[in-house]
């Protein structure tokens, strides 16, 4: 199971969120975000949204409101660490990093699993001092990101768009810099990339369908997130295996002669998708997740991606590492960013 890695705003120094980071991947604890709060209310409303994940708390102060609210129930406590668990949701309170190696014995209170997962941050910084607090302390130490493409990066920022605007711009390009060896994708904005994209098509009506292999039907999902996509969501299409492809799609010839997992069935399949939605936008994917089938020629982590719409059609190979888990979401995500490239077109 991941966790969620939670800073006070007081707590980051110089250092400590990369320490912290590290010390957990050492210590062989899986995690998936990084969250940056003002106050430990908000712990509250984490462990609702993601409930049943431990969430490890970082913080110089005792979070006395959560201890005062009905609930939770204190497992242990040290100098340093503290324990609460509420339905089903351990909560780590930490208050020096160097205490999580003291935690490593009690970790089996909370069920925690030691399967390191590949990283996936999303950051929500509450001040600006608390974001470029952020840069400072985690961005110099890209050795965390260890392979190209493994990692996606979200760094969705909450405050007035005025007020971040421009801090967004100064810190993609140094993010792009700092990174460009390691990660090749990035979305910088107010919210998470399926929900800037969802409320962009329902504002403009713009219909869309959708083609779907190895996702599953990840990216239908990812679509439907937004309250009201049936006004912009028409159709999705899980054709998984081969026949689903000719029978469904009627791409049979294609995938003779090009073969399955090619640039042209997928772009083929983005067709495909778009004209039985009688859609503006079609999305058509397929590829190898693993993890196993994977050949010299075509890898595990091989996906073809087209995009088509606005009278421009968008074809990527994209070469994923990661665990099969890894693979899907990231083409997923691909998949809605390259639809966002086309919205912007249109």
């Amino acid at each position: 199971m991941r966790s969620l890695i939670v800073f006070s705003s007081e707590f980051p120094k110089e250092g400590e969120l990369f320490k912290a980071l590290k010390a957990l991947d050492d210590l062989g604890l899986a995690w998936e975000s990084v969250h940056i709060i003002s106050d430990f209310r908000e712990v509250e409303g984490l462990a609702k949204a993601f409930l049943g994940k431990p969430i490890f708390v970082f913080g110089s102060r005792t979070p006395q409101s959560l201890l005062e609210k009905e609930g939770w129930l204190k497992l242990a406590e040290q100098e340093e660490s503290l324990i609460l668990m509420k339905r089903d949701s351990p909560l780590f309170f930490i208050r020096e990093v160097d205490a999580l190696s003291s935690l490593v014995p009690k970790l089996n209170l909370a069920g925690l699993d030691a399967k390191t997962y590949g990283k996936t941050i999303y950051l929500f910084p509450c001040s600006q001092g608390v974001r470029e607090t952020i840069w400072e302390t985690l961005f110099p130490n890209p050795e965390i990101f260890t392979t190209k493409c493994h990692a996606l990066i979200h760094l969705v920022f909450q405050g007035e768009k005025d007020e971040s605007q421009g801090f967004f711009q100064s810190l993609m390009e140094r993010v792009k810099d700092a990174l460009k060896e390691k990660v090749e994708l990035f979305y910088l904005g107010p919210k998470f990339l399926w929900q800037e994209v969802g409320e962009e098509l329902l504002k403009r009506r713009i219909k869309v369908g959708v083609a779907e292999s190895l996702t599953g039907g990840l990216i239908s999902h990812l679509l439907t997130e937004t309250p009201g996509a049936s006004n912009y969501f028409y159709q999705g299409l899980v054709t998984y295996r081969t026949e689903s492809k000719s029978h469904i799609l009627g791409i049979g010839k294609i995938i003779e002669e090009k073969g399955v997992i090619s640039g042209e069935v997928a772009l083929e399949m983005a067709r495909k998708a778009r004209e039985l939605a009688r859609a503006e936008i079609g999305i058509g994917i397929t590829g190898l997740a693993g993890p196993g089938g994977g050949s010299v020629e075509i890898p595990v982590g091989t996906v073809f991606l087209g995009v088509v719409g606005g009278g421009k059609e968008i074809l990527r190979r994209l070469a994923m590492e990661g665990d099969r888990q890894e693979i899907r979401l990231q083409s997923a995500c691909w998949a809605l960013l390259l639809l966002k490239m086309v919205l912007e077109k249109l």
